[in-house]
């Protein structure tokens, strides 16, 4: 018996470790399919982006403001032509204010702010044209003159955060999607206006298969690139990675097999202590004891009598099968709560900015009727809602 028990023993703890490995390896499958589409950005940022402030899109102007702006440009030209810089400053100021999207009206004012050593001014001008105009044909020009006009520090400083986004794409090339997220990061850490570092980030990020932090990279992109030419693919990619995330619903039906929901959740490790919880306890239910018992017998003369055997019997069987299904029950609420949290944390499905999360709120509920013996049998009262 004690030998038959041993292999029985035995060919659970196989199978248990050999249920581990299949899990542990399904666990892996997404990041085996996960696919990326989306080319990288190769542009870096110039370096005197890095020392302009970042400009909002301004509301549009009305009819009449439209008109007056270009009558005060047209008057702050002829002042121009003329020689009068101090006029054209001011008749171009005063454009400028009306009709603020103008971005020839921002290039004249930079301009002028120019020739009359204003640099203050100027910088700011010519900075502004170029988030309004950044493909402008004299673009190149006008970054130049920033160059020209800008303290030697912030040109350093901004070449600096150029090197960081070459070495992201190169560490990107390398498969190092890490290191390629940690230099964008530092990119748009110095820079939070570069839409394209902001791309790349969750380009890297999604690599690595950190979904939120790519959703809210890619959403700040869009945020600050809303007419982008890529931006339907990038909604797509958005949509991609939102459906990588595990749901609870799923993961509390895989955790009824011990530690299923773990590894879809990818927790590894706890999915391996669950799974071996699980079998302990049915091994445990299923270890034999042998034990003496008495058989009661009558004789022929019937006179009663009593004669010892020996037997095996499942001494642990009810407290082994209690740990077990206890322990697969953790792990499937462990792994629903998880995922829900997980989900939580991204932003709204229809918005493109890394939107705040109130974790204040339960994120993940479940509504039980109450049940209360009465004298008739079971009273199903009012629900109790239990919340994570």
């Amino acid at each position: 018996m004690t030998h038959l028990t041993r292999r029985a023993d035995t060919s659970i703890t196989t199978a248990t470790a050999r249920l581990v490995g299949v899990l542990a390896a399904c666990a892996g499958l997404p990041a085996l399919t996960a696919a990326q589409s989306l080319p990288l950005k190769r542009t870096a940022p110039a370096p005197t982006a890095v020392a302009c402030p970042i400009f909002t899109a301004p509301p549009p102007p009305v009819r009449e403001q439209t008109e007056e702006a270009n009558r005060l440009g047209t008057l702050g030209r002829e002042s121009s032509l003329e020689g009068d810089h101090k006029a054209a400053r001011e008749l171009f100021r005063q454009a400028a204010q009306l009709n603020p999207g103008d971005a020839a009206l921002a290039y004249r004012l930079g301009r002028e702010s120019d020739e009359s050593a204003d640099t203050a001014t100027a910088v700011h001008e010519y900075c502004r044209y170029l988030a309004l105009a950044p493909d402008a044909g004299d673009a190149s020009a006008v970054r130049d003159q920033l160059a020209r006009l800008l303290p030697s520090g912030a040109i350093e400083r901004g070449t600096a955060v150029a090197a960081q986004f070459q070495t992201g794409a190169a560490r990107y090339d390398a498969g190092d999607w890490d290191g390629a997220a940690e230099s964008f990061r530092a990119v748009t850490t110095a820079e939070p206006g570069d839409a394209p570092a902001w791309y790349n980030q969750g380009l890297s990020l999604a690599q690595a298969h950190r979904q939120i932090d790519a959703v809210r990279a890619l959403g700040q992109y869009l945020t600050l690139a809303p007419d982008a030419a890529d931006r339907p693919a990038v909604r797509e990619e958005i949509r991609r990675l939102r459906g990588e995330l595990p749901h609870a619903g799923t993961a509390f039906a895989l955790g009824l097999l011990p530690g299923g929901g773990q590894y879809y959740t990818g927790q590894i490790p706890l999915g391996i202590v669950v799974t071996a919880g699980a079998a302990g306890g049915v091994v445990w239910a299923l270890t034999t004891q042998t034990v003496t018992k008495l058989h009661h017998y009558v004789d022929e003369n019937g006179v009663p009598y009593t004669q010892p055997y020996q037997a095996s019997e499942h001494s642990y069987l009810g407290a082994g099968l209690a740990i077990a299904g206890g322990v697969t029950l953790f792990g499937a609420i462990e792994a629903a709560v998880v995922a829900h949290h997980r989900s939580s944390e991204l932003p709204p499905a229809d918005s493109t900015t890394s939107a705040s999360i109130d974790r204040a709120h339960p994120v993940l509920a479940w509504t039980l009727p109450t049940v209360d013996p009465s004298r008739d049998g079971l009273h199903v009262g009012l629900p109790v809602r239990i919340a994570f």
